[in-house]
């Protein structure tokens, strides 16, 4: 509602990193997450996996404090000059960045063992023939 408002106030003043923040808060803190929620809910366990759900704990606490840090750098960086902004940002998006990898290493065994059961299970389809 801000970022609206300031587009029809007197004298419009450009914040630069409002819209980025508001796609970040979005894309990573709401559509990111629920998908690896999904994830790990859809995606069995077999005996064999090498899953953690410590690790998978550590990705969300990682991703979410990464993206509130990297949310609160941009909204300052929009009001203010000061480059520790920009820094706080880019250290909010490393800890979602090494989340994301580490929660795909994670779940990795629980995603190729679907894969390969389908692949062994599916059987040749019979073919038509007079």
């Amino acid at each position: 509602m801000h970022m609206i408002a300031q587009r029809f106030s007197n004298e419009p003043k450009p914040l630069r990193w409002l819209p980025t923040a508001h796609g970040h808060i979005f894309l990573v803190g709401f559509v990111t997450m629920m998908i690896m929620g999904v994830a790990i809910w859809m995606f069995p366990r077999p005996k064999s996996a090498r899953y953690s759900p410590l690790i998978s704990e550590i990705c969300y606490w990682l991703i979410t404090f990464g993206t509130a840090v990297r949310a609160v750098g941009e909204i300052a960086a929009s009001y203010s000059t000061l480059k520790f902004w920009l820094w706080l940002s880019a250290i909010g998006g490393f800890a979602q960045g090494i989340a994301i990898l580490l929660f795909i290493a994670n779940i990795w065994t629980r995603v190729v063992p679907v894969g390969k059961l389908l692949k062994e299970d599916k059987e040749p389809t019979p073919q038509r023939g007079g």
